[in-house]
């Protein structure tokens, strides 16, 4: 009887050891999940953490990317490539702003979890700051866009008026020059006609009067008879004949007439300006 009540109380120890023993372990197990949760949740934080900065950064490269556009954008270049710059600054600017709301997230999360780590709440912060700062330059690059578009109108309406204005003084300048040109021309223009005493009477160029004197282009006679030439220009004037006449008041210091290997004759002009002094007209008789 005593053998059997020292088996039952050795079982009840037995039994209370071994109930202890399972409530440790499912603490320890619990306390092991706990902790195994804040790991990952704190590794997951400090990965996205990390992504987040280096998407920040990148920013910050497109920023100055966008700013050497800019301030590299010479006068001639076209709108297209001030629009584009705009967009891209719109398309930084927005992705900055998600970010900083992802920042904000994960901020409360880190005051919300009740860990204090420094580490992390400090570089939230400075990521925070950087992306203000960001902003802030993202802004001065938009004023500068709109102040460089202004520049560049400006710039172009001055160019525009400034072109205008030299066209006119080019084209009064042309015509000024035109004018000149055509005057001299007409003051240098001259006319000789060459002909038989019979084609010269015929177009009225001679005609014989009372007592044979002969009158030179005193009535109406046929200018189209005469070839036009420029006196400056006009040095000798072949006739084709062996015999000539000048019927014109020529200066005779001023020409002279040379016979050519075939007999026949070439008037030759010494003095142009003495030689056509009388009259801008030259009629030659050949026979």
């Amino acid at each position: 009887m005593k053998k059997g009540f020292i088996i039952l109380g050795m079982s009840a120890l037995l039994l209370a050891s071994c109930s202890g023993n399972d409530k440790k372990l499912a603490e320890d197990s619990a306390k092991i999940a706990e902790l195994s949760a804040e790991y990952a949740e704190a590794s997951s934080f400090n990965d996205s953490l990390m992504l987040l900065m280096g998407d920040i950064y990148s920013g910050l490269d497109s920023i100055n990317m966008q700013e050497g556009l800019l301030y590299n954008m010479g006068n001639g270049e076209s709108g297209d490539r001030r629009a584009e710059i705009r967009q891209n600054l719109a398309n930084i600017k927005a992705r900055l702003a998600a970010n900083k709301a992802l920042l904000n997230d994960m901020e409360a999360r880190l005051r919300k979890s009740g860990n204090e780590n420094s580490v992390l709440a400090k570089t939230v912060a400075q990521l925070k700051d950087r992306i203000a700062q960001q902003d802030s330059k993202i802004a001065q690059l938009e004023s500068d866009l709109s102040s460089a578009r202004g520049e560049i109108e400006s710039l172009n309406t001055k160019v525009a008026q400034t072109t205008d204005s030299l066209k006119s003084e080019t084209a009064a300048k042309e015509a000024a020059q035109a004018e000149t040109v055509a005057v001299e021309n007409a003051a240098n223009t001259v006319y000789y006609a060459i002909g038989s005493n019979k084609e010269l009477k015929k177009n009225g160029l001679l005609e014989k009067k009372f007592l044979g004197q002969t009158k030179v282009l005193k009535g109406d006679f046929n200018e189209s008879y005469f070839t036009k030439a420029d006196k400056r220009s006009l040095s000798v004037i072949p006739t084709g004949a062996k015999k000539v006449k000048i019927w014109t008041n020529m200066p005779a210091n001023s020409y002279e007439i040379v016979e050519n290997e075939d007999g026949t004759k070439t008037i030759k002009i010494t003095n142009p300006k003495e030689f056509w002094s009388m009259t801008p007209f030259l009629v030659i008789q050949t026979n």
